[in-house]
């Protein structure tokens, strides 16, 4: 028994240490085909102030898994965007009625736009609900499936 622990600690340190990388520049390389920016529209209500935030963060965390560079300098594309509308709704009604009651419904109405060099190139209005769910529904799921339509027109899958 004595010596599995010395073998499992043993392992353990070898495989922590096999890891690394390297990288040495021969020529340098900016992407600037693919860099957007985020601009928030949204009023300075504090209700919707934090909507809007909540929303940059998850077009954030969805930008970071495809072709887009972020920036702020010089950007080819701007993604404006406005939350429009955004109410919370009442996550233990929603686990209590298994998501019958419309009251206790979440919901997340956003206008969204890119823009190329000054010029609109897309338009979107994007509306995104939570009804309910095992745990009554987070209201984190709105902005990611907002956030995911979002780039779902970025690919033009729309």
């Amino acid at each position: 028994m004595r010596h599995y622990n010395y073998l499992f600690t043993s392992i353990l340190i070898f495989l922590s240490a096999c890891a690394g990388v390297d990288s040495q520049t021969k020529k340098s390389f900016k992407n600037t085909e693919n860099t957007i920016a985020l601009k928030d529209m949204t009023s300075r209500d504090y209700r919707m102030m934090d909507a809007g935030s909540q929303l940059e963060t998850a077009i954030e965390d969805m930008i970071s898994r495809s072709m887009f560079v972020l920036t702020q300098e010089n950007p080819k594309y701007i993604l404006k965007y406005k939350v429009l509308d955004y109410y919370e709704g009442n996550r233990v009604t929603r686990f209590s009625t298994f998501g019958i009651s419309k009251a206790a419904h979440a919901k997340l109405e956003i206008k969204a736009a890119l823009f190329e060099h000054g010029d609109m190139v897309g338009a979107w209005t994007i509306d995104s609900w939570v009804k309910g769910g095992v745990t009554g529904g987070d209201p984190k799921t709105l902005f990611q499936q907002a956030a995911s339509e979002i780039m779902n027109h970025l690919r033009g899958d729309f």
